[in-house]
């Protein structure tokens, strides 16, 4: 009987302990190509890279045999070609022998379910890359496995729990959001499995980072969970209010304008189209030729939706404190969160848009308060800027705030350390004077309340909250607020 895992459901678990040895399947094409390549005297090992890495499965095969070989070096392999160096050509030859072919092991909805993750991945493996080399990351082939893995649990869940997965995809198609979905039919999510899967096979560094809250504030992890929220929307609609503020996002990570990264990805993701010429894999860049009619009217982002990952300006990255090695900030308009009802919503998105934005949501039911604001600190530590934002009019000052910090005063006195503050009517005549002057139209400055956020001791930006009426700040729901701050630190930190 396996020893459960802390902080891991017994659900969860239990999905483990069934995955965990079962293999993905490989597509046939692949397997094809791949004993060509074996065949011929001349092959080198980028040769089977350029093949295997359009193959979650066959790649993923190729990993697992990596780690489970205890004879490799203690340095891990960053990519295809590197593993295959190491280890030979015995896990290749294996994984053209021994895979399940995708095509004869799955039918109908489960066969189109896992083509359809399998496409998915493959094109943000392919941004991944892209975006890596155009920002001279460290090996953009890592970033590419990163996001080819990134949802592993999702593509094992489709192969070897079919009937649960027809069922998930049923309570999406009808508008339910993916986590709420997953945790209803499985009892966690997507990628807490995938996550867990990774963990377990021991798949390279940056692909569990990516799969970690934090990860949202490394450059590296951030770009892989950028390009796999883009290949998921896109492969849904191009033209959705989602894909509009990822479109914002990639620019903001590739230091472009809004034209340039749309037409970057635009041109992206025909080439990827064209480079799976053969594959059985639904073509996303197809719908870019669908037209969509002109209107007078502007498009927004809906105000119910949530902010999704973070843009370029993540916040130094903390130092890693696990042996685990290890989805963030918005657009330059954070969006408002939907209005709050009398039952309380779960956000949609990635997991770390929902801690905040729950975080921020309870603020206001709890605490009394009316406006909440997320600032996230700059990498050069230079200053903090709104990134999410919850109540307050479409176009409020507190959504454009930039505080710099290169002088001293009452927010940059804030980040130095781990504590709330409360401006009150007590020590207003004090503090008030500290306040920057360029942002004072944006707050309330009779009364506020203010907490700095660490991360694994690492200051990462400040929460913000007021109401029109000082009167309705008080010692009790200032209480509420530290708890709620230190609760949201505890969870990023997870």
């Amino acid at each position: 009987m396996q020893e459960e895992k802390k902080g891991i459901s017994p659900a969860l678990q239990d999905w483990i302990a069934r995955l965990q040895d079962k293999p993905l399947p490989a597509m046939a094409l692949t397997v094809q190509r791949v004993t060509q390549l074996i065949d011929s005297p001349n092959t080198t090992n980028a040769d089977y890279q350029r093949i295997i890495s359009r193959d979650p499965g066959f790649t993923l095969s190729i990993f697992r045999a990596f780690s489970a070989n205890n004879r490799s070096p203690k340095a891990p392999a960053s990519n295809l070609a590197h593993a295959i160096a190491l280890l030979g050509l015995a896990p290749v030859i294996a994984g053209t022998k021994q895979l399940p072919i995708l095509k004869k092991m799955l039918h109908g909805k489960a066969r189109q379910g896992l083509y359809g993750c399998y496409s998915k991945a493959t094109y943000a493996a392919c941004y991944a890359y892209s975006w890596g080399q155009q920002r001279k990351e460290n090996n953009s082939e890592e970033m590419a496995i990163a996001a080819l893995l990134h949802d592993c649990g999702e593509m094992a869940l489709w192969a070897y729990a079919r009937e649960e997965m027809k069922r998930f995809h049923v309570l999406v198609s009808r508008g339910e959001a993916r986590h709420v979905a997953a945790e209803e039919i499985f009892g966690f999510t997507l990628e807490q499995l995938s996550l867990a899967l990774a963990e377990q096979w021991k798949l390279p560094a940056l692909t569990i980072d990516a799969l970690q809250h934090y990860g949202a504030f490394h450059p590296r992890s951030l770009g892989v969970m950028l390009a796999c929220e883009l290949a998921t929307e896109s492969a849904r609609d191009w033209n959705s209010d989602t894909t509009l503020e990822l479109y914002q996002l990639v620019a903001d990570y590739q230091g472009k304008s809004i034209d340039q990264a749309v037409a970057n990805v635009h041109c992206q993701a025909a080439d990827i189209a064209r480079s799976l010429h053969g594959l059985p894999l639904p073509v996303s860049a197809d719908c870019l030729l669908q037209l969509q009619p002109a209107t007078d009217k502007p498009r927004s982002i809906p105000s119910k939706q949530q902010p999704s990952i973070a843009r370029q300006d993540e916040p130094p990255a903390p130092e890693k404190t696990s042996k685990a090695p290890a989805r963030a900030s918005t657009t330059e308009k954070p969006m408002t969160a939907a209005p709050r009802a009398d039952k309380k919503q779960t956000p949609a998105g990635n997991g770390l848009q929902q801690k905040i934005s729950l975080v921020m949501q309870d603020m206001m039911d709890t605490a009394g308060l009316e406006r909440v604001m997320f600032a996230m600190l700059t990498p050069d530590r230079k200053s903090i800027r709104s990134r999410f934002v919850v109540g307050g009019d479409q176009d409020d000052q507190l959504r454009k705030l930039d505080i710099s910090l290169e002088q001293r005063h009452l927010f940059s006195v804030l980040v130095a350390k781990q504590q709330g503050f409360w401006l009150n009517s007590g020590n207003r005549q004090k503090y008030a004077q500290l306040l920057p002057e360029n942002i004072a139209n944006s707050l309330h400055s009779n009364s506020f309340f203010a907490s700095s956020l660490y991360l694994r001791n690492k200051p990462i930006g400040i929460l913000y909250a007021d109401c029109s009426d000082p009167n309705d700040l008080n010692s009790h729901n200032f209480s509420q607020f530290k708890q709620l701050s230190q609760r949201l630190c505890n969870d990023l930190g997870q």
